[in-house]
């Protein structure tokens, strides 16, 4: 049955953001595991657990609000197994902020796919709600995570880190 408030939402669009709700919960489940690997005794570093834990509700929160959206447009949120994480062991504070650079990267192409395949098919609407709900959020991550990235790099193991892990407690 088609909804009755359906208009101008392309069933492709619909897929796409689909995909991206469960993108997003991904990307949430590998910040969980990010923000577990952290909080572990023999790694100890609690104010980066707090940062991605933090991190986690975000995706979290941009999956759900993607499914708001799906339902206000007249469409069905199909729930999708969720990937786990690559690495249950992320390493090192700059080997986990690489890993969820590129992962903002990965998140942030999707929806600019989505993005382009709404644009196509005149949905202004769905334009607009990601422009503004996500796209500038996922300019500001990538750069979030690269500036983190820099500094890690900067700090170096042991005592940069241990001073930088405080920064975010």
């Amino acid at each position: 049955m088609v909804s009755r408030i359906r208009q101008n939402f392309s069933e492709e669009a619909e897929a796409l953001i689909n995909k991206q709700i469960n993108l997003e919960f991904h990307a949430s489940y590998v910040y969980l595991s990010m923000a577990s690997w952290f909080a572990r005794d023999d790694q100890a570093l609690h104010g980066f657990a707090k940062y991605y834990r933090t991190a986690s509700t975000e995706e979290r929160d941009h999956g759900m609000k993607l499914m708001e959206y799906q339902c206000k447009r007249g469409g069905k949120v199909v729930f999708q197994d969720i990937t786990k994480p690559s690495s249950m062991e992320w390493g090192t504070p700059l080997q986990a902020a690489e890993a969820a650079l590129e992962l903002e990267k990965t998140v942030n192409q999707s929806l600019l796919n989505l993005h382009s395949v709404a644009s196509d098919k005149g949905d202004a609407h769905l334009c607009d709600f990601l422009e503004g709900n996500y796209l500038n959020e996922q300019v500001d991550a990538i750069k979030e995570f690269s500036d983190l990235v820099t500094k890690l790099k900067r700090a170096g193991d042991g005592l940069g880190t241990h001073l930088m892990d405080k920064d975010y407690q």
